[in-house]
């Protein structure tokens, strides 16, 4: 699975990256897609704070693709299906499994018709058993910021208000890292990030058969991750270098 990830790049970068032209913005920070799209050069610094350890339920930013425009737009997360009567199955659903997701009803409808990009510099995995886990941080060998496959929807609230929610794609380890985790996310190569967003059918086989181009670096790190309450640079001190 994937259940902690990082964010730390300023959202110009990452706007560059991922050739995205507006940001949802509402008052002063990344907001859901309902609020204004704001063209990125006008968009300062100020709208995102770095987080360390992003964990489900927290609000995340993600890359759309509406009426010819990419989007970034902040998504609770944790996919809300728009048929449940309880948002709270949200923090049940923050991944979903590639080989199942066009089959499991929560999923295949969104896959074909909603998917995003969750822009990440990396992501944890824990290695181990129950009571003794390891945890290590992967991050592109090249520093560059990673895009997880992801698929979204919006839920009505009982005020009408939209929830706007996401969840992320995953599959298989790379034999590479398969003696940390057994899973990894789904990760979008640049060439493919126009077909994720916007083809008419579903383009999963195609993307992970190429996210395995895609240079990772591992390293041991802090137990402290552990701790949603920890968010500092530190806890991606390198330890061990794999």
């Amino acid at each position: 699975m994937c259940g902690r990830f990082t964010l730390k790049t300023d959202p110009k970068v990452i706007a560059s990256q991922f050739k995205i032209s507006s940001i949802a913005i509402l008052e002063g920070r990344i907001a859901d897609l309902t609020a204004p799209n704001i063209p990125v050069d006008q968009v300062g610094t100020e709208v995102f704070q770095p987080n360390f350890n992003v964990a489900p339920t927290h609000q995340i930013p993600a890359i759309v693709s509406q009426d010819d425009e990419t989007l970034l737009a902040a998504f609770a997360w944790g996919l809300v299906p728009a048929w449940v009567k309880d948002p709270a199955i949200g923090s049940r659903m923050i991944n979903a499994r590639s080989e199942t997701a066009a089959e499991k009803p929560s999923f295949r409808s969104v896959l074909v018709k909603r998917r995003c990009i969750v822009p990440a510099d990396g992501w944890f995995e824990w290695q181990g058993s129950p009571g003794n886990k390891t945890p290590f941080y992967f991050s592109a060998i090249n520093d560059s910021v990673l895009g997880f496959a992801g698929i979204y929807e919006s839920w009505k609230q009982p005020d009408g208000q939209l929830l706007w929610s996401a969840a992320i794609l995953t599959q298989q380890a790379r034999p590479d890292f398969s003696y940390i985790h057994d899973r990894m996310p789904v990760l979008v190569t640049p060439e493919l990030q126009s077909t994720w967003l916007s083809a008419p059918a579903n383009p999963l086989a195609s993307v992970l058969d190429s996210a395995h181009s895609v240079g990772l670096q591992a390293w041991q790190v802090s137990s402290a991750v552990g701790n949603v309450k920890n968010k500092s640079a530190d806890l991606i001190a390198n330890q061990t270098l794999f």
